[in-house]
């Protein structure tokens, strides 16, 4: 594995992790009985910053293919 394939799988990393604490954040509320109407902008949040994550990741990995590895077998 390459620099970059490296770096992009940290991000990844990261980012999944990133996701279990906000997973776990979410769990904490609803155990807490926190209300509905304040859970609701937590859980829009959190498959915004799911879907904008898998999105940027998807791309970089695109841009780095096409950009970065030119010439190289794939």
């Amino acid at each position: 594995m390459d620099n970059l394939d490296s770096a992009l799988e940290d991000v990844r990393f990261a980012m999944d992790k990133f996701m279990q604490v906000l997973d776990q954040e979410i769990e904490q509320g609803k155990s807490l009985g926190i209300p509905e109407d304040k859970m609701k902008p937590m859980l829009v949040a959190y498959i915004a910053i799911k879907d904008s994550g898998r999105i940027y990741l998807d791309w970089a990995e695109h841009y780095i293919e096409a950009n970065f590895k030119v010439g190289e077998d794939k």
